[in-house]
């Protein structure tokens, strides 16, 4: 399409182009929960296939989020432990 596009064109295309953003983020999600589940039922190799799918920068965000999953789960651990 050319720059001068009518607006409601312009517009479409914007909309397009956020919902498969929003769409590419929910399908890393997806994936996330789905090596979670795997390591849940402990079978390491298809976590380990489920999180080569994401990307480097989803990698470390997964890293991150886990990690402080982790810490969280611990926490809570502790207080339940208490008498």
């Amino acid at each position: 399409m050319s720059g001068d596009d009518p607006q409601w064109a312009k517009d479409l295309r914007a909309a397009a182009e956020k919902a498969a953003e929003a769409f590419g983020q929910v399908g890393h999600v997806l994936v996330a929960q789905e090596a979670m589940g795997w390591m849940y039922r402990g079978d390491l190799a298809a976590a380990r296939r489920a999180v080569a799918k994401l990307p480097a920068d989803k990698l470390a965000e997964l890293s991150t989020a886990a990690a402080a999953l982790a810490a969280v789960a611990d926490e809570e651990m502790a207080r339940h432990a208490q008498p």
